[in-house]
C-alpha cells in the first residue's frame, strides 16, 4: 500500500458533520491513500471519488442570470457562472454562500474514465446513502455521464448533480449541491444548475493559487496536491511507491470545508484523530495546547495498526484553527523504519506552517 490511511473516511466540518464525500470502488485511480485528510486515494489499485462537498450556508435570494466564465483555483476547470459564485478558499470549486450551493472539481487521468463511469448507477449510489439517482444527457457534444440524486446528511436534505466528462489527457467530475430547500422554493432551479455543468470545460493550465506554505519539510518533499489546495509530502517525493504494496510515511496537509467554530478544539482533534478510517487500535495520547502560525492549535499523538497489512504505525496531528472559523488538519505518518527520526520532525514541519494572504 501506499501511506498508512484508508480510501473509506469522509471529510468533517469543524463541528464533526461529515461532508457528503463518498469514496467508492469504481473510481479514479491515484497514487495514495489519504483519509487522514478526509480524501482518499490508494496505490495503483486507489480511488478516490468525490460526489460533492456540502457547503453549510444559509438559502437567500436567486442569483442573477447572467453568466461568464470562471476557472477553479489550482485547477483546469472552466465553468460559466453568475457572478454570486466566487472560487472557495478550501476546495477546488465554486460556492454561492449566500444560497448554500456549491460546484466541487476533481481532476484525474483520461485513463480513468472507465473505471470512475462503472461507479454511476443507481445501486452504487444508494450503498452510499445517495437516493433517487437518474440519468438524462446535457447539453454537451462530448461523452459523458450527467446523474440526479438527492442525500439526507446532518446539514439538512440536499440535491446532488453531477457530471463526468473526459478530454485528451483528463477525466473531470464536477458535483453540484444544493440545499433541497433551496429548489423547492425555487431560489435555485434544476436548470440552472444543469445549464452549468453543461459549460463544464477545462484550459492548457492550472490556475495555481496556495492558501498556506510550509517553510520547514525536514526529510519530505511535496508530492502532489488533490482536490485543489490538500497536498501530501513523501520522503521521496513520489506519490505512487516504487513498490507496490510498501506502506510509506508520509505528511499531509487538508483544510476543512467550511468555516464554523471549534467549540472545544481539544476534544475534537482527540475525536477527529480517533476516527481515521483504515486503522484499528487506535490509542491516542492527551491533546495538547500549542500554537502554530500565529494560530492556536492542537497537538494530538496516537499510534495504530494499519487494517490492511497489519503494519504499525505512528500518527501526528496538529488541528490549526483558522481566525475567521475553519480549521487546518496537518497529519503525520510514520512507519516503524522512520518513526524515531520523525518523531521529532513532525512538530518541526506542523511549526513552519502558515497561511498565505
Amino acid at each position: 500500500m501506499f501511506l498508512a490511511a484508508s480510501q473509506r473516511g469522509p471529510y468533517v466540518t469543524s463541528r464533526g458533520e461529515e461532508i457528503s464525500v463518498s469514496l467508492m470502488p469504481n473510481c479514479p485511480t491515484l497514487p495514495s491513500r489519504l483519509s487522514a485528510l478526509g480524501l482518499a486515494t490508494r496505490g495503483v489499485a486507489g480511488v478516490l471519488c468525490l460526489f460533492g462537498l456540502i457547503a453549510l450556508f444559509a438559502v437567500a435570494k436567486p442569483a442573477p442570470v447572467a453568466a461568464s466564465p470562471q476557472q477553479a483555483p489550482n485547477s483546469r476547470v472552466v465553468l460559466d457562472l453568475p457572478s454570486s459564485y466566487t472560487p472557495s478558499p478550501l476546495f477546488s470549486g465554486f460556492q454561492d454562500d449566500a444560497r448554500g450551493v456549491s460546484f466541487v472539481i476533481l481532476e484525474a487521468p483520461a485513463s480513468e474514465y472507465d473505471k470512475m463511469a462503472q461507479g454511476f448507477t443507481a445501486a452504487e449510489f444508494a450503498k452510499r446513502g445517495i437516493t433517487d439517482a437518474s440519468t438524462k444527457q446535457l447539453q454537451r457534444s462530448d461523452p459523458h455521464i450527467f446523474m440526479r440524486a438527492r442525500q439526507k446528511s446532518a446539514a439538512g436534505t440536499y440535491q446532488k448533480f453531477f457530471v463526468l466528462f473526459r478530454t485528451k489527457d483528463q477525466t473531470v467530475l464536477v458535483s453540484s449541491n444544493v440545499p433541497a430547500r433551496a429548489v423547492a422554493d425555487g431560489s435555485v432551479t434544476v436548470d440552472e444548475i444543469e445549464k452549468v455543468l453543461a459549460t463544464a470545460t477545462t484550459a492548457g493550465q492550472p490556475a495555481v493559487h496556495d492558501i498556506f506554505s510550509l517553510s520547514h519539510l525536514g526529510p519530505f518533499k511535496e508530492a502532489g496536491t488533490l482536490v485543489g489546495t490538500s497536498k501530501v509530502y513523501t520522503l521521496d517525493g513520489r506519490l505512487d511507491p516504487e513498490r507496490a504494496g510498501v506502506t510509506r510515511s508520509a505528511f499531509m496537509v487538508a483544510p476543512s470545508l467550511d468555516k464554523r467554530t471549534i467549540g472545544n478544539p481539544k476534544k475534537e482533534a482527540g475525536a477527529l484523530l480517533a476516527s481515521l478510517s483504515g486503522y484499528k487500535g487506535i490509542k491516542t495520547e492527551e491533546p495538547h495546547e500549542v500554537t502554530i502560525g500565529g494560530l492556536p492549535a492542537v497537538e494530538t499523538w496516537a499510534s495504530a495498526i494499519d487494517e490492511d497489512d497489519n503494519v504499525p504505525v505512528r500518527l501526528y496531528q496538529a488541528l490549526v484553527e483558522c481566525k475567521d472559523g475553519g480549521y487546518f488538519r496537518l497529519i503525520g505518518i510514520a512507519t516503524p523504519r522512520d518513526v524515531e527520526r520523525l518523531n521529532e520532525e513532525f512538530p518541526k514541519i506542523a511549526g513552519s506552517f502558515a497561511l498565505l494572504p
